[in-house]
C-alpha cells in the first residue's frame, strides 16, 4: 500500500504537469514590426492584430513605430526587428542602395491621398498658373501630382508653381490660410479639408497606375531560415484583408482603426469607403513584376534611382507569398 506522502507527492507532479503542457502548446514565436505609425498603410496587420489572427498562426506579434519609412528599413536591414512597414519607393531606393531586405508582401496596393483644391477651383485644369504643394521632389506626393497632371494635360512643373513641404500639417495649413490653391493631402486631413468646403478633385494615386503604396519588407538574412514565420504573418495578414473589406465587417474594422490610431469613427469610415472606392487591398499580398518595374522606372525617369536598372527580383522576393497562396 503506498505510503501518503508518496501519493501526495505523485498528485503535485501531475498538477504541475497539467500546468506546464498547456503553457509549452501556447508558445509562440516572437515577430517583431517595425512601422511607421499606426494608419490605414497598415490596415491589414492591425486587424489581424486585434482580432487574433497573429496568435492563431503562432506568433506573438510586436508593433514598433519608428517615426519613419527609411527608419523603418534601417532597423531591419541592421537586424533589430525582422520586419517592417515601407514605402515602396523608400524600400527601392534603399535596396539599391545596398540595404539588405527584400520586399515580400503588399501592405496598402494604392494610396489613399487626394488632390485638394482652393474652393474657387473646380478642375484639375482650373490649376494652370497657380501654386501646388507637394512633400518634396523625391517625394511620393510628388510623383502622384506629376500623374495627375500629365492626365490632363497640364505640364507638372511649368504650368503651376511647384512648392514643396513634407509636412502633411504644413500643407493642410498653407492651404487652408490661402498660400497655395492645392495639395497632395492624406487621410483624415484631406476629409477635414473638403468639409470645410475645399474642392475635392480626387485621389491621386489611381494615375500612376499599378503602382503600391506601402509594402512590407524583410531582413534577407533572418528570412532564409525563418520561412514558416514569414509564412505565418503572411497568412494572418491575408485573412485580415479578406475580413476588413467584408461590407458587413465596415463599422468592427473602422472601430479598430480608429481605437488603435487615434482618429475619430466617422474618418475611419470614410477611410474604408475610399479604401474600397479605389481597391486599396490585395487579398493574397502579391506584387506583380509590372508594378515593380513602373515603380523602378518612375525613379528612374526622376533620378531618384541611377542607372543600371536592377530586375524585379533585386527587390522583391515573390516565393514567400506564392509559398503561401497555391
Amino acid at each position: 500500500m503506498a505510503r501518503p506522502s508518496y501519493v501526495l507527492a505523485l498528485a503535485l507532479t501531475a498538477l504541475a504537469l497539467a500546468d506546464v503542457a498547456p503553457a509549452v502548446a501556447q508558445a509562440r514565436t516572437p515577430l517583431s514590426a517595425v512601422v511607421i505609425g499606426v494608419s490605414v498603410s497598415i490596415w491589414p496587420a492591425i486587424v489581424a492584430d486585434r482580432k487574433g489572427f497573429f496568435s492563431e498562426e503562432g506568433l506573438d506579434f510586436d508593433l514598433i513605430n519608428s517615426g519613419s519609412s527609411a527608419r523603418s528599413l534601417q532597423q531591419v536591414a541592421a537586424g533589430s526587428a525582422q520586419i517592417g512597414s515601407s514605402s515602396m519607393v523608400d524600400s527601392l531606393r534603399a535596396i539599391s542602395g545596398g540595404a539588405n531586405v527584400k520586399v515580400f508582401l503588399n501592405s496598402l496596393a494604392v494610396g489613399t491621398h487626394s488632390l485638394v483644391a482652393a474652393k474657387s477651383i473646380k478642375s484639375v485644369r482650373d490649376l494652370k498658373g497657380k501654386r501646388v504643394m507637394t512633400g518634396g521632389q523625391g517625394d511620393i506626393t510628388n510623383l502622384w501630382w506629376y500623374a495627375a497632371a500629365k492626365h490632363f494635360g497640364l505640364d507638372p512643373s511649368r504650368d503651376v508653381e511647384l512648392l514643396f513641404s513634407g509636412s502633411t500639417a504644413a500643407r493642410v495649413a498653407a492651404l487652408l490660410g490661402g498660400a497655395i490653391d492645392a495639395s497632395v493631402l492624406s487621410t483624415p486631413q484631406s476629409f477635414k479639408a473638403i468639409e470645410d468646403g475645399f474642392t475635392d478633385l480626387g485621389p491621386v494615386a489611381p494615375y500612376l497606375g499599378e503602382f503600391p503604396m506601402m509594402i512590407w519588407h524583410v531582413n534577407a538574412n533572418w528570412a532564409r531560415t525563418n520561412e514558416k514565420t514569414l509564412a505565418a504573418f503572411i497568412r494572418a495578414h491575408n485573412r485580415a484583408v479578406v475580413y476588413l473589406t467584408n461590407p458587413e465587417h465596415k463599422r468592427e474594422v473602422a472601430e479598430i482603426l480608429a481605437k488603435a490610431s487615434g482618429s475619430g469613427i466617422d474618418d475611419a469610415l470614410k477611410t474604408w469607403d475610399l479604401c474600397m472606392q479605389i481597391n486599396a487591398f490585395v487579398a493574397d499580398g502579391t506584387i506583380t513584376d509590372a508594378a515593380i518595374l513602373r515603380a523602378r522606372d518612375t525613379l528612374l525617369d526622376s533620378g531618384d534611382l541611377k542607372p543600371p536598372a536592377m530586375p524585379p527580383a533585386a527587390y522583391y522576393d515573390r516565393h514567400f507569398v506564392d509559398a503561401v497562396v497555391r
